[in-house]
């Protein structure tokens, strides 16, 4: 099976499962792997030949004697009908499109330097009008660098023996693994898994464009004694895709987690999980280390622009840089539990233009996040009356 994303056994976007006619989030149509709310976690007899057969005879028996409302329900004015009457599925493709509508990914044709870079950009009201505002930029290593990377890549092979299992079960299943360390009552936040899923869709789409445009050759391309271990994914190597989803995971629930004044300790053991899921696909032999710190940096973006739309986060968020300095030390490339990844040397950030506007606000991330806020305020105070 060719392991695209950090969410393929939940669905993500195949026949199976997915986003709306792709699919549902979930494997079992729900929002998350439990998949406890989505289209196929319950149904109505209606939902087979059988069951529809059987309300067809019923349907004279069940009306026999009633009379419709007159007049009928007023239908709702534009936008004011109830977010939440609507399926897990159609709110997932309103989410995406929503978030999509003011972001493209586009080669960097400013002619400054010689390396190819590509942009994360968000169209949002400048100083003369409507603008676009960049807010990650990715640089293409030069071909020698992915050389040095790919020696980096042979010194972690040892590894495989010990992690065939750990490689294999994240591979496709990454989000479960994560949802684990971070040890929430999930059972009691399905709109926070939905905001994961919402959030890891955007992630998805943003990074392939970015994978393709960048078209970097994977490890055993440059070194074919590699071997990899697993299917290698059908698109380009950097940046990682499971390190940028696991790291926008992490950065959603750490905010989170701040916000209700949780231990430091579940953060920690988020981020360490998400790192070591990354590294995991470099010793499978199908990523560089430098493309879980692109992935990170990305995914750290991206969670970002989350935060900014629904006004989680005062004023426009910072432009992040992978390759904005000179490409030197590949050793150095890799991501650092005690270092942010714009800390890094091959990365870095900077503040938004003085008087620049704060992004505007996504309306129905909006709706969703206040309802996110709301479940861990109600977990939290279960928490503390438990002494959980």
């Amino acid at each position: 099976m060719n392991t695209l994303s950090i969410f393929d056994l939940l669905g993500g976007v195949g026949p199976k499962g997915g986003v709306g006619p792709y699919g549902g989030v979930g494997p079992r149509g729900g929002v998350g792997p439990f998949g406890g709310v989505g289209p196929r976690s319950y149904s109505t007899a209606g939902d087979n030949d059988l069951g529809s057969a059987c309300l067809v005879r019923t349907q004279g028996y069940l009306t026999q004697g009633l009379v419709d409302p007159d007049p009928p329900a007023p239908c709702p004015g534009f936008d004011a009908a109830p977010w939440l009457h609507y399926g897990a599925a159609p709110r997932a493709q309103s989410l995406l499109m929503e978030a999509l509508s003011g972001l493209r990914v586009r080669p960097d044709i400013s002619g400054s330097g010689d390396k190819e870079t590509v942009l994360l950009e968000q169209l949002g009201e400048g100083t003369q009008g409507l603008a676009w505002r960049p807010l990650v930029s990715i640089s293409r290593p030069p071909l020698p660098y992915f050389i040095a990377q790919a020696r980096l890549v042979d010194d972690l092979l040892p590894l495989r023996e010990v992690r065939i299992q750990e490689i294999h079960a994240q591979a496709n299943d990454a989000l479960s693994f994560l949802l684990s360390a971070a040890q929430l009552p999930w059972h009691r936040m399905p709109r926070t898994l939905e905001l994961i899923e919402s959030a890891l869709a955007l992630q998805m789409a943003v990074q392939m464009r970015f994978k393709q445009i960048l078209a970097c050759p994977r490890p055993h391309q440059i070194r074919p004694s590699l071997l990899p271990m697993i299917e290698v994914p059908t698109h380009g190597s950097l940046p990682s895709g499971h390190a940028g989803e696991s790291h926008l995971v992490a950065a959603l629930l750490i905010h989170l987690m701040q916000r209700a004044q949780m231990p430091k300790l579940n953060a920690q053991m988020l981020v360490r999980m998400a790192l070591r899921i990354a590294e995991n696909r470099v010793v499978a032999g199908v990523h560089y280390p430098v493309d879980s710190l692109a992935g990170r940096l990305l995914g750290e973006g991206v969670a970002r622009f989350l935060l900014a739309s629904v006004g989680e986060v005062a004023g426009p968020p910072k432009l992040l840089q992978f390759g904005g300095g000179a490409f030197e030390v590949p050793a150095s490339a890799q991501p650092d539990e005690a270092l942010a990844p714009w800390l890094s040397p091959e990365c870095q950030e900077t503040a938004a233009a003085n008087g620049a506007p704060p992004l505007p606000v996504l309306s129905d991330h909006a709706r969703l996040w206040d309802l996110v806020c709301k479940e861990w305020s109600i977990s939290s105070s279960l928490n503390s009356s438990t002494g959980a």
